[in-house]
């Protein structure tokens, strides 16, 4: 009877088979990876990152008004000083002052976001001009539309086109203060104008008068 054991050079030969196999997968292997990787499009992913920073900054473009030296005339008992805004008032009745600054200061949103604006002057009527009845009073109208918007933002503040006496402490600036609840940043719609209306009596003080405005604004 035959010896069926396997020959040990048999078995010898069979295990590096083996070997010689598996190694051979593996070169399939790696071919087909490196064989899809090419088909399918497989590639290292990246990215790009910025940041786009919040600038919340409003600018006086016109940031001074200027009548020069001037008086009550003989004959009246106070004087009327404007800066000629949407209606068209004269800049000077009842005395001889002469606007060299004309179209009220103007005011730009030069930011990239929405703020809310809001004006106070430094001193009131009875401080900064004194005398009987002085009268300090400013108006904003858009210079674009839609610049100076309500609250909601559905359309123009309800106190834009109006003189309304100055204020000399933060106020909301749509319930009793001057400025905007929404001024816009866009470039098509982004500036304002602000204009004064004072009355200057014949008993005013005299010298150098002048007074500061002043902006204060709140990203939205």
């Amino acid at each position: 009877m035959v010896d069926e054991k396997a020959s040990p050079t048999f078995i010898f030969f069979a295990v590096i088979a083996i070997i010689a196999s598996m190694f051979s997968l593996g070169l399939v292997y790696m071919s087909a990876n490196s064989l899809l990787t090419k088909i399918s499009g497989y590639v290292s992913s990246g990215e790009t990152n910025l940041t786009v920073a919040t600038q919340a900054e409003v600018n006086f473009t016109t940031r001074a008004i200027a009548w020069g030296s001037g008086r009550v005339t003989q004959d009246a008992s106070a004087a009327s000083l404007t800066t000629s805004n949407h209606s068209g008032i004269a800049n000077v009745t009842g005395g001889n002052w002469t606007l060299t600054t004309t179209g009220g200061m103007r005011i730009e949103n030069i930011g990239n976001v929405n703020v809310s604006l809001n004006l106070t002057i430094s001193s009131n009527a009875s401080s900064w001009i004194a005398g009987t009845n002085p009268v300090t009073e400013w108006n904003l109208t858009n210079l674009e539309a839609n610049t100076c918007q309500n609250n909601a933002g559905s359309g123009t503040s309800g106190h834009m086109n109006v003189f309304y006496d100055t204020n000399t402490t933060p106020a909301s600036a749509w319930i009793g203060g001057m400025g905007c609840a929404i001024f816009n940043f866009l470039s098509t719609k982004d500036s304002i104008r602000l204009d004064f209306n004072l009355t200057i009596p014949e008993n005013s003080k005299s010298g150098a008068l002048g007074e500061v405005i002043t902006a204060t604004v709140t990203a939205l």
